[in-house]
């Protein structure tokens, strides 16, 4: 290995006590990046045993075995103390490194068109008259689907400014949404998904949706908090979202640090 000399001095000064606690920090940190530096150390506290077994034998030592012991002791110190930081740093790096990867497993980057949408309650016969609010939901729908983004947001902007008071609007607000969500627009996908909330409907289902759109809109924008409020109100609702709110539910108090960490495992398990 190269040598690092300005390391080694500052070894040397941390085992003889010459070294501030910042001090001490960054050599710490400077240690993560050469670890064989470590190995090194361990030589050095093998003479550690030797030293003791003399000194039960002849009941004293010199003046400057307590030297060398005081040295090693203090090496065994700093050793102890790298490995705790190198310990606390990769325990780190592997909670954050999992927690992100597991909220993302859980959130699509975009949903299902088909499966997600809404449209009208019925397809109308013929010779039934078709409500326009009714009309222009499934036009938006069809438009979707048939891949002409544009259009079908046209078709959900006149029923929100046409049809306000109509229970249409509500779909048209949700079915935004989740086109917004797709087109990367989290930030317009959740005032969209506010508006179905704020709506009063008997449709809990809607509402339950939204939330659970809106949920995962805040996890794409990185704002654990504000998701985590949206999908715990998924989960009171005890519906369709149930499981899969439970789930992220307890990977975003995993993240946040609201879980017992030691028992994660056993109540990921109650969701499956």
């Amino acid at each position: 290995m190269s040598r690092d000399i300005e390391l080694e001095q500052k070894i040397d000064a941390y085992v003889k006590g010459k070294l501030s606690e910042e001090e001490a920090q960054k050599l710490w940190e400077k240690l993560l990046q050469r670890p064989e530096y470590i190995e090194l150390l361990k030589t050095e506290l093998g003479v550690q045993s030797i030293l003791k077994k003399r000194s039960s034998n002849n009941h004293s030592t010199s003046a400057e075995e307590n030297g060398i012991i005081y040295s090693i002791q203090s090496s065994w110190k700093w050793m102890a103390a790298a490995a705790a930081v190198a310990l606390l740093v990769v325990s780190i790096n592997f909670f954050q490194l999992d927690t992100n990867k597991s909220l993302q497993s859980e959130v699509p980057s975009q949903f299902n068109l088909a499966e997600n949408l809404s449209s009208a309650e019925v397809f109308r016969s013929q010779k039934t008259e078709t409500l326009p609010s009714d009309s222009l939901l499934n036009r938006g729908f069809e438009a979707a689907l048939s891949g002409d983004i544009s259009k079908a947001i046209a078709a959900y902007d006149e029923i929100i400014n046409n049809y306000s008071d109509e229970s249409a609007a509500t779909k048209a607000y949700l079915n935004k949404g989740i086109i917004q969500y797709n087109s990367g627009g989290f930030g317009e996908s959740i005032e969209s998904f506010k508006a179905v909330i704020k709506r009063d409907t008997k449709r809990k289902i809607l509402e339950e949706k939204a939330y659970w759109y809106m949920g995962n809109a805040y996890i794409n924008i990185e704002q654990p908090e504000k998701a985590r409020e949206a999908i715990h109100k998924v989960y009171s609702m005890d519906g369709i979202y149930r499981k899969p709110s439970f789930r992220l539910l307890k990977k975003l108090d995993y993240k946040l640090g609201n879980v017992d960490y030691d028992n994660f495992e056993e109540q990921m398990k109650e969701g499956e």
